[in-house]
C-alpha cells in the first residue's frame, strides 16, 4: 500500500508561536526536520517535505536503503505552492516554505496530491493534526486507514504540555511538580510557589518543541539551562510582580500566537520545578490497532547542549531500576492513548534526577527526532541493533559539502555504512543553508562508538 510522507513539523499543533519569530536560521532548521523524514521512505512512496532534497542526498538516500527512485515521487511545498523566500506568509528560508494549514491545502497543492493518491494510498504525516485529517477527506482516502480520533484533533491534545500533565497525573505518572497556568500573572505565582522546591523552575509554552521558547527562573545561573532558550536569575526576595515583568519580555502573550481553532488553549502555560543536573533520556512507543499492544521500538539518552541536540541509543549505563520505570510507564501511557483511539509513533520524554528519581516531562502522539534514526539503524545494523550496537547521533556537523563527505566515509573502512562494527551515516543535508549535516555512527561499544565519532568529526573538519 502506497503512502504519502508528510514532514509537516511547523503545524499550528507543534508550535503555537508565529512562524515569522524563527528567523532565517530556525526556519532553515525547521526544514532540514521536515526532510529527514525521507528515511521512512519505501518504493512507491511519495514525499511532501518543507524544501526540495538536494540531489546529492536523494542519491545518498537511495544508495543506503535500496530505492528505486523511479517508483518515488518527491514534492516540496516551496514548489508545489509557489512560496519563495521572498512571497506571502508561508515562505521560509531559501528554497522552502513551511507546512500548515494553509500551505497544505492550498488549490495547487492539493490538486497535485488529488492526481498522485488514490483510494488505497496512506498519509503518514509528521503530526496527524485536524489538517492531515482533512486532507485525508479531501484526497477521499479509506476512513478504515484514517481513524475518526485524528478527524475530532485526538493528536492535537496529544501533544500539549498542559493536556499532559492533566492526564499524566490522573494515571499516576511519575512527573513534576508543576502547575497548568492560563493568565501571565497565575504563571510568576506559580513560578514563585515552586521556586522551593529545586531553586529552579522552568516555565514551557504548551505547543513547541525542542525548548523553543523555554524560560528558565533559578536561585544559581549558573546551573545549565537544560531545554531552556531563555534564563532569568532570581532571588528569593523576587515578587510575582518581578517575575511577571521578566516574562512579558520573554514569553509570548496570548495575542502573540497563531490562530487555532476552536478548543484549543494556545494561552497555557506549564510551570514545573526543574531539577538541575538531571539527565535528559526518551523512549519511543509504536501504538498499533487493537488488539496488538503497544511496542517500546526504542529508547535512549537526549544529548542537551543546552537544548536537545542528538541521542545515545540505548542509554549509556542507565541503571536499571530507572530503565525499567521508564519503559513501564512509557507503554502505561501507550496503552491510554491507544484507548482514546490514538495510533502511530508516541515519543516520552524524561529525566533522572540527581536523586535518582525518573519522572517525565512530556509526551509527544507524532514522529520524533529519533523516529527516522531508528529506521537508518533498523536498516543498516537490523531490528535488534540495541542489543549489540551502541548509536550516536548529532545535528550539528559543520559541512560545506554533503557530497564529498559522503565519499570520503565510504573510503574509510571504520566509517562506511556497510552494517560493520563501526560506521556512520550522514542522516539530514543542511549544509546548503546553515553548513551543517545531522548524523549517525555507531560501534559496537559505546567506546568504539565514541572514537567512531571522533574519526567521523575529524575526518569532515579536514575536507
Amino acid at each position: 500500500m502506497p503512502r504519502l510522507i508528510i514532514g509537516n513539523v511547523t503545524s499550528e499543533y507543534m508550535f503555537d508561536c508565529a512562524l515569522e519569530s524563527f528567523g532565517a536560521k530556525g526556519a532553515a532548521k525547521q526544514h532540514a526536520i521536515s526532510t529527514r523524514t525521507a528515511w521512512l521512505l519505501r518504493d512507491g512512496d511519495a514525499l511532501l517535505t518543507h524544501r526540495p532534497l538536494t540531489e546529492e542526498f536523494r542519491d545518498y538516500l537511495a544508495a543506503t536503503l535500496g530505492l528505486d527512485l523511479s517508483t518515488v515521487t518527491f514534492l516540496s511545498a516551496g514548489a508545489e505552492t509557489g512560496a519563495g523566500a521572498e512571497e506571502g506568509a508561508g515562505a521560509g528560508a531559501e528554497g522552502g516554505a513551511f507546512l500548515d494549514r494553509d500551505s497544505l491545502l492550498s488549490p495547487g497543492l492539493l490538486g497535485r496530491l488529488r492526481d498522485l493518491t488514490g483510494p488505497d494510498w496512506q498519509l503518514l504525516p509528521y503530526l496527524y493534526d485536524r489538517t492531515i485529517a482533512e486532507l485525508a477527506r479531501l484526497l477521499e482516502l479509506s476512513p478504515d486507514a484514517h481513524p475518526a480520533f485524528f478527524d475530532q484533533g485526538g493528536s492535537d491534545v496529544f501533544n500539549s504540555k498542559s493536556f499532559f500533565r492533566i492526564w499524566a497525573e490522573g494515571l499516576g505518572v511519575p512527573v513534576a511538580p508543576g502547575r497548568v497556568c492560563r493568565s501571565r500573572a497565575a504563571t510568576a505565582q506559580a513560578v514563585l510557589d515552586l521556586l522551593p522546591h529545586t531553586g529552579a523552575v522552568i516555565v514551557k509554552e504548551d505547543f513547541s518543541a525542542s525548548g523553543y521558547g523555554n524560560v528558565l527562573f533559578t536561585h544559581d545561573p549558573d546551573i545549565p539551562a537544560l531545554g531552556a532558550s531563555t534564563t532569568h536569575p532570581v532571588t528569593p526576595a523576587s515578587t510575582a510582580q518581578d517575575i511577571e515583568r521578566l516574562l512579558a519580555g520573554t514569553f509570548p502573550a496570548v495575542a502573540a500566537t497563531r490562530d487555532f481553532p476552536a478548543g484549543l488553549r494556545p494561552g497555557e502555560t506549564v510551570v514545573e520545578a526543574y531539577f538541575p543536573h538531571s539527565r535528559t533520556l526518551y523512549s519511543e512507543v509504536d501504538v498499533p490497532a487493537p488488539p496488538a499492544a503497544p511496542t517500546v521500538l526504542n529508547h535512549g539518552d537526549m544529548r542537551m547542549e543546552p537544548v536537545w541536540n542528538g541521542f545515545a541509543i540505548p542509554p549509556l549505563e542507565l541503571p536499571a531500576p530507572a530503565e525499567s520505570t521508564m519503559l513501564h510507564w512509557s507503554r502505561e501511557m501507550a496503552r491510554y492513548l491507544q484507548t482514546t483511539g490514538y495510533r502511530g509513533y508516541v515519543n516520552c520524554d524524561s529525566i533522572l534526577t540527581a536523586d535518582g528519581r525518573l519522572l517525565f516531562n512530556e509526551v509527544n502522539a507524532r514522529v520524533g527526532g529519533c523516529t527516522h534514526v531508528d529506521a537508518a539503524a533498523r536498516h543498516l545494523l537490523g531490528d535488534d541493533y540495541m542489543a549489540h550496537h551502541t548509536v550516536l547521533t548529532r545535528n550539528d556537523l559543520p559541512c560545506t559539502d554533503f557530497g564529498k563527505l559522503a565519499w570520503a566515509t565510504t573510503q574509510d573502512p571504520q566509517l562506511s555504512p556497510g552494517g560493520g562494527s563501526t560506521g556512520a551515516l550522514l542522516l539530514v543535508d543542511d549544509a546548503p543553508w546553515t553548513g551543517t549535516v545531522q548524523y549517525l555512527v555507531h560501534g559496537d561499544t559505546p567506546a568504539a562508538a565514541a572514537r567512531t565519532e571522533e574519526r567521523l568529526r575529524s575526518l569532515a573538519e579536514n575536507l
